[in-house]
């Protein structure tokens, strides 16, 4: 359960009926009343302390943001701690001694075997600007369902705080902050992406675009997939150097997950559309 949200229905069942319940770092109001009952109920309660949450004077080293987060999300509700959890977890020396009097036991540096185990990652990329509003509120939805659907899917966007609010309920979705071009070069360069999402919405601004986002895709190594309509329309060869899309998200989902599933299809696609790019370099007909 995530405590940066207030309990609904669900979570306070969910609460009220486990066998034991563990607090990691925060312990915000909302979630007090839930608690107390859960310890009426004689549900263990466990705090998981990874840093010196309980000591306003610790704060003080703090950035003034930072420290009034602590102190809203824990800090100012230090003395819950004894009264409402069982056992208190930390995860340093310093913090067991200092924590004693709470209680306070030292968990190992074991980290669980998952976590570093090789994990399966395919890269996907929108690269378009923040003058892109109606592209960016288009991909919300796609993006919802793919990432709900493909666990191993990753998304890199490019834009400010306002595109961050848009995207940033979403896993696995990373804004990266406008840059230098040399730097954006090198971040969206060779083998970097391997699906590369270009939709280009209708709209007179729009309408006297240039097919640019091949280039993007054949310097990164992706498969671009396209809106099939001017400009990539007439330009890009659908199913040989790139894909044409309908503008529905059925359509750019089920595009997705085909080329995650084929990846001798995407090496092909991807393959092709550098290899005619490179040929353009050298002033061929593409």
């Amino acid at each position: 359960m995530d405590s940066a949200r207030p309990p609904d229905a669900t979570s306070q069942k969910a609460l009220l009926g486990a066998a034991a319940v563990v607090v990691v770092r925060y312990l915000p109001r909302p979630w007090l009343a839930g608690l107390r009952q859960a310890r009426r109920g004689g549900i263990p309660l466990v705090l998981l302390m990874d840093d010196d949450l309980l000591d306003p004077k610790v704060l003080q080293d703090l950035p003034p943001p930072y420290r009034r987060r602590l102190q809203e999300r824990i800090t100012n509700r230090r003395r819950w701690v004894p009264k409402l959890f069982d056992r208190l977890l930390v995860t340093s020396a310093p913090l067991a001694r200092k924590y004693a009097g709470l209680g306070a036991e030292q968990l190992p540096l074991w980290p669980h075997a998952s976590l570093l185990a090789p994990q399966p990652r395919l890269q996907l990329a929108y690269l378009g600007t923040s003058v892109h509003t109606q592209e960016f509120l288009w991909l919300v939805p796609l993006l919802e369902r793919l990432q709900q659907r493909q666990p191993h899917t990753h998304v890199d966007l490019f834009g400010d705080l306002g595109i961050n609010r848009l995207f940033r309920h979403l896993p696995r979705v990373r804004i990266l902050h406008p840059m230098g071009w040399s730097n954006y070069l090198a971040e969206t360069g060779s083998d970097r992406i391997d699906l590369l999402l270009s939709p280009l919405l209708e709209s007179r601004f729009n309408a006297c675009r240039a097919p640019v986002k091949t280039i993007d895709a054949a310097r990164s190594g992706a498969v671009g997939l396209y809106s099939n309509r001017p400009p990539y329309r007439g330009f890009v060869r659908d199913g040989i150097d790139g894909l044409l899309l309908e503008d529905d998200h059925a359509s750019w989902l089920a595009a997705i997950e085909r080329l995650i599933a084929a990846p001798e299809e995407r090496q092909r696609l991807a393959g092709a559309g550098r290899a005619r790019a490179l040929a353009l370099s050298r002033g061929e007909p593409g």
